[in-house]
């Protein structure tokens, strides 16, 4: 997993996206379809103002489209471009391969059992690796 995150986040540094315009991405990719931007500001856990101008940026460079929505009008729906979603695709596609590769050097039974439960993992809208982001010692004892 450690090699699968570190060709992610080369992917990732190469994109010149900051982490707040990837984080809405990412939300707007594991949604089951367009977004407020209220529902995008909970989601990343940003302010609705530092929320919008992330969007307003996104736009700007078409992975995001803004649109009204068809029942009130004062609120505007969030959704990928299709340029949007290769991009995650593409991210996605860099931590599939990077699980494949090593898989592949498991014994068939393993491999494909280890590949289902990494598969859940990667895809999922939680990220369990937070938790350990931070040692216990580093937690226990702030600087």
């Amino acid at each position: 997993m450690a090699v699968a995150k570190t060709n992610a986040t080369d992917f990732l540094a190469e994109s010149e996206l900051t982490l707040s315009q990837l984080k809405v991405l990412f939300a707007l990719g594991s949604s089951d379809g367009p977004m407020s931007v209220n529902e995008l500001a909970d989601r990343i856990h940003l302010s609705l103002a530092a929320t919008g101008r992330i969007i307003d940026k996104l736009v700007g460079v078409t992975l995001v489209n803004r649109r009204e929505d068809t029942v009130d009008r004062r609120v505007k729906r969030i959704s990928l471009t299709d340029s949007g979603q290769e991009f995650i695709d593409s991210e996605r596609a860099v931590m599939d391969d990077t699980i494949t590769r090593f898989v592949s050097t498991l014994p068939a039974d393993i491999g494909e059992q280890l590949r289902a439960a990494l598969d859940r993992i990667v895809r999922a809208d939680t990220d369990y690796f937070a938790a350990c982001s931070h040692s216990p010692r580093t937690a226990a004892h702030p600087v």
